[in-house]
C-alpha cells in the first residue's frame, strides 16, 4: 500500500520475483494497484539451461524471472525500446537495394485497411484503382521522393529504408540481457545493469526520482546515477550497504547513508 501511495500519477512499478511467489504477488498487486493498472508480465530468460536432471530433478528446468508491471494512471511515462533486428529477418524483409544509393529497403502496403469502411479514400494512382493508406497529394509527394516502388500495372509499394527503423520493439520475452556471471561484488541475487538500464530507460525522464525498496548490491542506483536520474532507496543488509557505499563510489557518485525512513522520503519526493 505504501508502494501506491508514493507513486506519482505518471509512475511505473516493476516488481521482479520468480516462480515460488509470481502468482501470489500478481493477486495481491491486482488489489493494491488495481487490474487495470496492469500492464505487463515480462519474462526474463536469466538462463539458458539448467543441468540439473543429473542430480534427479523430476521439472522442467526453471530459467527465468518475472516481472509483474503496474502504473499509477494512463498518464504513465513510456519510451517504447528497441533491440536490433536480427540477420534472418534483415535477409527476408530487408532483402532489396538500391542501386543508386545501396540502403536496403523493405516494401510495404499502401492499401488502406478497411476500405471505405475505415474512410479511406479511393482514387486511381499510377493506373491502380484501390482504397489508399494516404491522401492522393500524401501519394504523389511520395512517389517524388523516390519512397514508392512500382511497375506498370501492379500494385505500388511503399519503400521502408533500414537505415530510418529503430529496430525491433522489445517485447515482454526479454532473452537478450545475460545475467552477473562470476561478478566481482559476489552478491547472490545482483542483476545485470543493463536490466535496470532498460527498466529505467522505459519508465522514467532525466531528472526524475526513482524508488528502489530492495537496493541490493546497488545496480539501480548504478543505472540512475548514469542516466541522469535521481535515486532512493532503501536496504537492511549492512553487507549490501558496503558493497553499494563501494560500488557507487568507485564510479564518482556519493551517496547519502540516514537511518530515515526511506519510504517517507520517497512520499515527499514522489516517485516514478
Amino acid at each position: 500500500m505504501q508502494f501506491e501511495r508514493i507513486l506519482r500519477p505518471t509512475g511505473s512499478i516493476y516488481i521482479h520475483c520468480d516462480w515460488h511467489i509470481s502468482h501470489y504477488l500478481k493477486v495481491l498487486a491486482d488489489i493494491i494497484f488495481q487490474r487495470r493498472n496492469f500492464l505487463n508480465e515480462i519474462i526474463w530468460k536469466r538462463q539458458s539451461s539448467h543441468n540439473d536432471h543429473r542430480q534427479g530433478s523430476r521439472h522442467f528446468g526453471r530459467i527465468h524471472d518475472t516481472i509483474l508491471v503496474y502504473v499509477k494512471s494512463a498518464d504513465h511515462v513510456w519510451n517504447s525500446q528497441f533491440v536490433p533486428y536480427n540477420d534472418s529477418y534483415l535477409k527476408k524483409i530487408y532483402r532489396h537495394v538500391e542501386h543508386d544509393t545501396g540502403r536496403r529497403y523493405a516494401l510495404g502496403d499502401l492499401t488502406g485497411p478497411g476500405g471505405k469502411a475505415k474512410g479511406n479514400p479511393k482514387y486511381e494512382f499510377l493506373g491502380v484503382e484501390r482504397y489508399w493508406r494516404y491522401s492522393k497529394s500524401k501519394m504523389f509527394d511520395l512517389l517524388s521522393k523516390g519512397r514508392i516502388a512500382h511497375r506498370d500495372g501492379r500494385v505500388p509499394l511503399l519503400k521502408r529504408y533500414l537505415d530510418e527503423m529503430p529496430g525491433k520493439p522489445v517485447q515482454d520475452l526479454w532473452d537478450d540481457i545475460k545475467p552477473c556471471h562470476g561478478s566481482k561484488l559476489k552478491y547472490p541475487t545482483q542483476k545485470p545493469e543493463s536490466l535496470l538500464k532498460r527498466i529505467i530507460e522505459t519508465s522514467s525522464l532525466p531528472g526524475q526520482v526513482l524508488y528502489d525498496p530492495f537496493a541490493g548490491s546497488g545496480t539501480s542506483g548504478v543505472a540512475c546515477f548514469k542516466m541522469s536520474r535521481r535515486w532512493i532507496a532503501s536496504e537492511i543488509s549492512t553487507n549490501a550497504c558496503n558493497i553499494i557505499r563501494r560500488r557507487l563510489k568507485a564510479i564518482g557518485c556519493q551517496v547519502e547513508f540516514s537511518s530515515f525512513d526511506a519510504i517517507s522520503r520517497a512520499a515527499n519526493w514522489g516517485v516514478q
